[in-house]
């Protein structure tokens, strides 16, 4: 199961005031017919200044929401699958695309990498030299050791990287980019079941979270947002 993500909430404070009629001269030139001409003009002027500060480049995206503002990753440590530290430095370069999980999991774990791995071929396709890095980052660490974590991402791609670490560990990541994650009970047989965040989030090449993809997933559209990116570095 994954739970459901909170959209990123932002406010905006009013960037003009009220015309005033009699500030200038030229409103009287032509009477009624003047005044409403320049009401007008001037809601279109704010309107559009309004649209591209709330969204910035986000309107040339199919998928991606992305931030008003990127918002920085502040220091954590995890390992990877060959016990190497990974840090905010190895999300540092190009762009970084993080999905949460664990590798017992029935549905939307493969059902998402396997997009990204679709994803990456079409940027294959596209010639795009500088592809963003896909990080697995397992929330099962007594279950997802290296091995298991090296041979269940490689069998998407092998180019593919899994983190993990402790919960103090994973807490410092996933409270900073919106993601959850509970543990169910054992049960006799001593499984249990994870349940968690199903967006992948999109961090820049300064290390920086700048938007996420929701769920569903749509390989093409996502792609087509991937190449959008890649010629922004």
């Amino acid at each position: 199961m994954f739970l459901m993500d909170q959209p990123p909430r932002t406010h905006h404070k009013p960037i003009c005031s009220p015309l005033n009629a009699d500030a200038h001269p030229a409103r009287h030139l032509h009477g009624s017919m003047l005044i409403p001409l320049l009401v007008v003009i001037t809601a279109i002027l704010v309107g559009l200044i309004v649209a591209r500060s709330m969204f910035g480049q986000a309107a040339g995206f199919e998928a991606a929401s992305m931030y008003p503002e990127a918002r920085p990753i502040a220091p954590f440590e995890l390992h990877d699958a060959n016990g190497a530290a990974f840090t905010v430095d190895d999300l540092r370069g190009r762009y970084s695309l993080l999905f949460f999980g664990f590798t017992q999991c029935p549905d939307i774990c493969p059902d998402t990498l396997s997009v990204l791995a679709s994803s990456m071929d079409q940027l294959e396709i596209m010639r795009v030299e500088n592809k963003p890095q896909v990080v697995f980052v397992s929330v099962d660490p007594a279950r997802d050791d290296g091995q298991a974590m090296r041979e269940y991402v490689g069998f998407f791609d092998p180019d593919f990287r899994a983190v993990t670490g402790d919960d103090e560990a994973l807490v410092r990541l996933t409270s900073q980019v919106g993601a959850q994650f509970w543990r169910g009970a054992p049960d006799e047989g001593g499984f249990y079941t994870v349940d968690h965040s199903g967006m992948i989030v999109i961090i820049d090449p300064q290390g920086r979270m700048v938007g996420r993809f929701a769920q569903p997933l749509e390989p093409a559209a996502m792609a087509a947002d991937l190449f959008t990116l890649s010629r922004m570095n």
